[in-house]
């Protein structure tokens, strides 16, 4: 098979690597480095009082887990139907169902969640939780205070994730 001239196509190329121009490309770079640098250089530094002043986090943060009810009724929005469970790639999220007992019904559903847990301490954030569910029973909130001292005060049972996130006391008293 012969190739004619019609059929050869020419491939634009950048400049060489190396060599004087390479050089002045990088001694450039360099500078324009430098100029970021000595631009933030005379500028006086931020403080942030953390336990007083805190920083926002951004709209797609997410914190800590909830568990939400229907406003109306008072009913768990949460069926136990283990989703949230299949889907978290850090297997944190234990779910037990059991069935709803018509005289004292916990979820608008046949079934509800006896236990939800879930192990902060392996949970990685992802929001996967969040997007499996099909009744919008879990949600991640914007809380990002909850470090603790002991691994079992970081597995969140059922009733910790319905109840309101607590709030964080500042750790310095006023006017020290």
């Amino acid at each position: 098979m012969k190739i004619g001239p019609e059929e050869i196509k020419v491939v634009p190329r950048g400049p060489e690597p190396g060599g004087a121009g390479g050089a002045y490309r990088a001694f450039g770079e360099t500078l324009r480095g430098l100029r970021t640098t000595m631009a933030r250089m005379f500028e006086k530094p931020v403080t942030i009082q953390y336990p007083e002043e805190k920083t926002p986090v951004y709209p797609r943060f997410r914190g800590r887990h909830k568990l939400h009810k229907f406003e109306d009724t008072g009913l768990e929005k949460c069926v136990g139907c283990s989703l949230c469970a299949a889907a978290c790639p850090a297997q944190c999220i234990r779910v037990v169902a059991a069935e709803n007992d018509p005289e004292d019904r916990v979820s608008a559903g046949e079934r509800y969640a006896a236990v939800y847990e879930i192990n902060l301490s392996r949970c990685i954030f992802c929001g996967y939780c969040e997007l499996a569910c099909p009744f919008d029973a879990i949600t991640m909130g914007h809380d990002y205070e909850m470090a603790d001292y002991n691994r079992s005060d970081l597995i969140f049972t059922k009733e910790m994730l319905l109840a309101d996130p607590i709030e964080r006391a500042p750790l310095r008293r006023e006017g020290e």
